[in-house]
């Protein structure tokens, strides 16, 4: 809304000159003050972009309203209102950087220039931030985005991340993992999800064929909230999609490096394994077979793709790619989400201590193991045996 003050101690030049800018298209209001400090105390109280105001007034001038406004709102417009005898002393309003001086007495025309100039102004100057707000936010996607698929966040663009308390991870998907339709679709419940999301907070949505996937950055962490908003979208994206919806819960952080571990905790819960493909009818491709046999046999080692494509003469680039496209998972975050899997057998089956289960699963550092656990399951691993969990 475009507001608009007129400050004159003189009721007969102020109140003509807002019935005069009341008229104008686009105004949203027009507000009137009789002297500086009172229009001090509307500035400090609204939002205003355009101030007319007389140099000669008691309590507090023109000027000292001028140095206030380039202090306080430094983008509002400020014109000055002068008589010829004042020029002189008008000129020295040029020193708090107002917008220009204007001579008594106002006429329509010059009213309506002054005001579409700083209308204009404005309209440019909105249309610049929000330009500027969907390429931040376009850009925070894509770094949550990687963060999913375990790329960190360039230094660069670290300022990019909300300040938050807590990081919280929901993924939404059909039940039969279909895709989510035409991307006019999808882009729809992108836009809706993320409108629903920034109520709690910064919200980042990552669209997939398969999956939306909504990222909050939550200043305050509200559980209550949070549950209920997710509750809404899935029924809400059921009503539209008219198909059931599930819901993959990542769970929360205070490490965004947890992110791809609770991306994968919340694909899990969806069904997004191997075994999706062959629950369907389909087949994988014997090239992925293979790497998936070779994750199952060599996953308490190293498991590196190079190596394995390095063996079957296969760019591992490709691989990488064909990989995700088949599984709905990159080769790391599968590889991670079997290894936490055959975790959890062992913690189940065995009384390996620990670090022995580590070990075993291909990891040299037990902390860093038990943490990557407690992201993955919710529980610290002492805690998931003890806790009778299949």
């Amino acid at each position: 809304m475009f507001t608009v003050l007129v400050v004159d101690d003189e009721d007969n030049v102020r109140m003509p000159v807002c019935r005069t800018i009341s008229r104008f298209e686009g105004v949203g209001e027009v507000l009137n003050a009789c002297n500086g400090l009172e229009a001090m105390e509307l500035l400090a109280r609204r939002e205003i972009q355009l101030v007319i105001t007389d140099i000669r007034m008691p309590a507090a001038d023109g000027l000292q309203l001028a140095e206030y406004i380039r202090g306080h709102s430094p983008r509002t417009d400020v014109y000055v209102l002068t008589g010829h005898a004042e020029f002189d002393y008008a000129l020295k309003a040029m020193q708090h950087q107002v917008t220009d001086y204007l001579l008594k007495p106002l006429s329509k025309e010059k009213l309506l220039e002054v005001y579409s100039a700083s209308y204009e102004r404005h309209r440019r100057r909105l249309a610049s931030e929000q330009v500027t707000v969907i390429r931040n936010r376009a850009l925070l996607e894509k770094r949550v985005h990687d963060l999913l698929h375990g790329v960190p966040v360039p230094t660069f663009d670290e300022g990019l991340i909300p300040s938050y308390e807590k990081v919280m991870l929901v993924s939404f998907s059909t039940k039969d993992l279909r895709s989510l339709g035409e991307a006019s679709v999808r882009y729809f419940i992108r836009e809706c999800a993320h409108e629903a999301f920034s109520r709690l907070g910064t919200a980042a949505v990552c669209v997939e064929d398969r999956l939306i996937t909504v990222v909050l950055f939550a200043k305050r962490c509200d559980p209550e909230a949070w549950e209920r908003e997710v509750r809404e979208t899935s029924r809400w994206m059921e009503a539209k999609l008219r198909i059931e919806v599930k819901t993959g819960h990542g769970g929360a952080t205070k490490d965004i490096g947890d992110l791809g571990l609770m991306y994968i905790r919340s694909m899990m819960s969806l069904g997004f394994t191997e075994i999706t493909r062959k629950e369907t009818g389909e087949s994988f491709p014997p090239i992925i077979r293979a790497l998936l046999a070779y994750v199952h046999k060599e996953y308490a080692g190293a498991a590196v793709l190079s190596d394995f494509a390095q063996e079957y003469q296969v760019n591992a680039n490709y691989l990488s790619n064909l990989f995700h496209q088949e599984t709905g998972m990159t080769y790391t975050q599968y590889l991670t989400q079997h290894r936490l899997t055959e975790a959890k057998r062992w913690l189940r089956e065995t009384n390996l201590k620990i670090y022995e289960v580590c070990d075993k699963v291909g990891y040299k550092d037990p902390a860093y193991f038990s943490r990557i656990f407690k992201t993955f399951t919710g529980m610290a691993p002492g805690d998931y045996r003890t806790s009778g969990h299949s």
